[in-house]
């Protein structure tokens, strides 16, 4: 399936779409430490460097998948899309979908896509992207999705959009999860949650450079912004988010346990969480399991593994720069759940998503048009 690529920053969507089968034969950033990623990733692939506002032709493709830029409905920012020129760039994925007129588009964006402004923002988009194209449009589907449910080990939800040219006669519908919680796994006859430290423990135990520090700061590593929740995801747990920010990112699990030592949630200020050193959860009869005396966040190249990205995956510039195209990206092993039923043919079907019982496994909305 050939398949065209926006917004593809250092290829995590990619990589997902390559192992589901389908060629990336085109892909374009506007980031100069994405784009050198990207070419260093996919060496065969077209890809253009540069703003997809001056881009006005693609090549012919069955698929388009793009991540379009998410920061202005992002739960974690300021979530004024209104004020944000970001916001606009779906026209841009929208207008390569009409260009190229293909069977089949992927689109993702955060969870908060459906919920600011009431969904004013997403119907906006489903209404656009239901009467692309030249052959009567696009049937839709789309769900939030948590990674996690699909191996991904990290707690993750993204928003998918996709659709089918309707001359296909078809819908999509989104697979159905394939992980839970270890206490339901077995009754739904599903795998366990991935361990976010098992999916790290062979990486160096202190590698210096990979993290963020702050070793002249009289506050120490460790802002009061920081250490107002907890930042340590229990080992045998999928991690917390992956974020974009390396000052942000979350704790190594082998770190010491934090607790709440004091909050003053009433007056809307936060919490003061502390480390409790010397003592460790994930211990507690795994005692071969390293552990951290001193703790510190994770590393660019854990950030990448708990991503699900190859083992061979090093991203290009300085280590914030890593974090930002690791924490931007798509998890590969997530893609690839949603493109592997749709490259096959599998996912499709010519019953509308909510007839399905696959459609009540996930957080997903019935199809709308």
């Amino acid at each position: 399936m050939k398949t065209v690529s926006l917004f593809s920053g250092c290829g995590g969507m990619d990589i997902g779409a390559s192992s589901a089968g389908a060629e990336v034969i085109y892909a374009s950033d506007i980031l100069n430490e994405a784009a050198a990623t990207y070419r260093e990733q996919f060496p065969e692939v077209d890809f253009v460097h540069g703003d997809i506002k001056k881009i006005d032709s693609w090549p012919a493709a069955d698929l388009i998948v793009g991540g379009y830029p998410c920061q202005s409905f992002s739960m974690g920012g300021r979530r004024k899309p209104e004020d944000d020129r970001r916001t606009q760039l779906y026209n841009d994925f929208a207008r390569a979908v009409d260009t190229v007129n293909p069977k089949f588009f992927v689109a993702e964006n955060v969870s908060g896509l459906k919920s600011v402004q009431g969904g004013h923002w997403l119907r906006e988009q489903l209404d656009l992207f239901s009467g692309l194209g030249k052959l009567g449009g696009y049937n839709l589907s789309y769900s939030l999705l948590k990674a996690e449910d699909y191996g991904v080990p990290q707690k993750r939800r993204r928003l998918f959009i996709v659709g089918v040219r309707r001359d296909q006669g078809a819908f999509y519908d989104f697979p159905r999860p394939t992980h839970a919680k270890a206490t339901d796994a077995s009754r739904l006859g599903l795998l366990p949650f991935a361990s976010h430290g098992d999916a790290i423990a062979h990486l160096p135990k202190w590698p210096s450079g990979e993290f963020y520090e702050r070793p002249h700061d009289p506050e120490g590593h460790w802002s009061w912004y920081y250490m107002s929740r907890n930042r340590k995801a229990r080992w045998d747990d999928p991690g917390f988010t992956v974020v974009a920010n390396w000052r942000h990112t979350t704790l190594h699990p082998a770190s010491p346990i934090m607790t709440m030592t004091w909050s003053n949630l009433a007056d809307g200020f936060k919490q003061r969480w502390d480390f409790q050193h010397g003592e460790y959860e994930h211990l507690l009869g795994h005692e071969d399991r390293m552990h951290l005396e001193e703790p510190r966040r994770l590393s660019w190249r854990e950030a990448a593994a708990i991503q699900t990205f190859p083992a061979d995956f090093v991203p290009s510039g300085t280590t914030e720069r890593k974090f930002e195209q690791v924490g931007n990206a798509v998890p590969p092993r997530l893609a690839e759940a949603v493109l592997k039923s749709l490259v096959s043919g599998s996912g499709l079907t010519d019953r509308r998503a909510e007839s399905h019982p696959a459609s009540k496994t996930t957080d997903e909305i019935p199809v709308l048009f």
